[in-house]
């Protein structure tokens, strides 16, 4: 047995193969997958989590002699069905080390399954910290990376500009190390690859010398932020706002690096009782009673309604409290589309809120900002972007409409440009895909080329980039 540690996974015979994924395979009684916002759900063949490399290998092995598709997943924060399969599923959360971190030249070197929690924590170590973040740190760094997700700050590009190198384990079992000097096409794809490319081993990425944040927040009118819109997104560093349709008022944040000592800032009344538990309560009831859910919004606003400033590390200002399961979708549209847009939106959901029988949404819709890229896939690509997201929480788990909401929403957002998150689920066509993303038959030849056979394809991928008929909700419980 000790011979085949050392074997190349090809020369192992099935049975001691199965004999080595015994203990990385979870029980079938496990071997279910649901992810974050509960939204999605799936029962793979089988569930992996291997502990290192070369378990990976033997993992893509049984896969091509059995001819079945592999899909990778860090803790499936995504709220579409892009982490599930029918297929193989490979947990990376046990590969999650810090290989090298070079405080000199301003690098670290990680494994793909390290959250980006795990990651704050050991480049502290070193006084190092990440140049931008989203609104969470639950994901892994692979994750991150194959959606192209963004934090804010219009002079901040997505967090996978910040990746300087990877190293992948590919569909025909070889390693294979890109940048944009080495293999640069493979590199470049999967940068935004939906984990199509290969599976990420290790990542090279940029990091700065650790910092903290000034934040400044307030409320202001909605007509006072639009028509003052250049000057409020470039007024700092990282700016993003939190619109409150039915109170026409938007929440702006902006925040600068500073010297000042820490000083965090919250409202005591949005992250107490009445913040948390209170309003999770007045959701559940505004499942029954739908003239609830504008009331409920106005007085969230309300909670956190005082200006105020906060002085922390940078990923704790850069992180929010998602606080319950969701349904959650978000758009890109191009910046210059942005004003026009966000009007679109407040005419329309005027209108729903005067109808007798219209749409009774909760919750603020989130505007966010990145630089351009030339990532294939990327929803930044060539030009700056307005990120828009909405949710519809599910109080204490529990179902709650919203698909006339989403679809509405969309309308709009696609008439001014819009590309959607390819974390969140979508229902555009390999056809219209095409016509948004100029480089997208440039991502799929990569595809063809590194992985012809297609064993990193899982349903979300054959849909949306291959164009198989796979219903957007095969992995949906129920419908509402």
């Amino acid at each position: 047995m000790s011979s085949q540690l050392h074997a190349h996974p090809s020369s192992i015979p099935s049975q001691i193969l199965y004999t080595l994924l015994t203990p990385i395979t979870v029980p079938s009684q496990r071997a279910r997958f649901t992810n974050w916002g509960q939204t999605f759900h799936c029962t793979p063949l089988a569930i992996f989590e291997p502990e290192n490399e070369f378990q990976c290998e033997l993992i893509l092995e049984l896969a091509r002699r059995e001819g079945k598709v592999v899909r990778a997943v860090g803790v499936g924060h995504s709220p579409s069905d892009l982490a599930c399969t029918n297929g193989f599923m490979l947990r990376t959360t046990k590969m999650n080390r810090v290989l090298e971190v070079n405080a000199e030249k301003r690098y670290v070197v990680a494994q793909g399954g390290i959250t980006l929690h795990e990651l704050h924590i050991e480049l502290a170590k070193s006084n190092l910290a990440m140049m931008n973040v989203g609104s969470i740190s639950d994901q892994t760094l692979a994750g991150i990376i194959t959606t192209a997700t963004h934090g804010s700050g219009i002079g901040y590009g997505v967090m996978s500009t910040h990746v300087m190198s990877l190293t992948l384990l590919l569909a025909d079992g070889s390693r294979a190390s890109c940048s944009l000097n080495e293999r640069s096409e493979l590199f470049i794809a999967t940068l935004c690859g939906l984990g199509a490319t290969g599976i990420i081993l290790s990542v090279q990425m940029e990091v700065e010398p650790a910092y903290r944040l000034k934040e400044y927040q307030e409320s202001l009118p909605f007509d006072e932020v639009v028509s003052n819109f250049d000057r409020l997104v470039y007024s700092a560093e990282h700016v993003r706002f939190w619109w409150f349709p039915t109170a026409d008022i938007i929440r702006c944040s902006y925040a600068d690096r500073t010297t000042e000592p820490k000083k965090p800032a919250g409202s005591w009344l949005w992250h107490s009782f009445l913040g948390y538990h209170v309003v999770q309560l007045l959701l559940f009831l505004g499942r029954f009673f739908l003239f609830l859910n504008p009331w409920i919004a106005n007085f969230a606003c309300w909670l956190i309604s005082n200006k105020s400033i906060g002085v922390d590390d940078g990923h704790h200002i850069f992180n929010v409290d998602c606080r319950y399961p969701q349904h959650t979708t978000e758009w890109a549209i191009p910046y210059e589309n942005a004003e026009a847009c966000l009007r679109d939106l407040r005419f329309w959901l005027a209108a729903e809120h005067e109808d007798p029988h219209g749409l009774r949404p909760h919750f603020p819709i989130e505007i966010r900002f990145s630089a351009p890229d030339e990532i294939f896939l990327s929803p930044s690509n060539g030009h700056r972007t307005c990120w828009l997201g909405i949710v519809q929480y599910k109080p204490y788990g529990f179902n709650v409409p919203y698909r006339k909401l989403f679809d509405g929403y969309e309308r709009i957002v696609s008439r001014h440009g819009g590309r959607p998150h390819w974390a969140k689920a979508h229902r555009l066509s390999p056809n219209t895909l095409r016509q948004l993303y100029p480089a997208f038959d440039d991502f799929t030849r990569v595809l063809e080329n590194v992985d012809p056979f297609g064993m990193f394809r899982n349903e979300y991928v054959q849909r949306h980039i291959m164009g198989r008929p796979i219903d957007v909700r095969i992995f949906k419980k129920r419908q509402l």
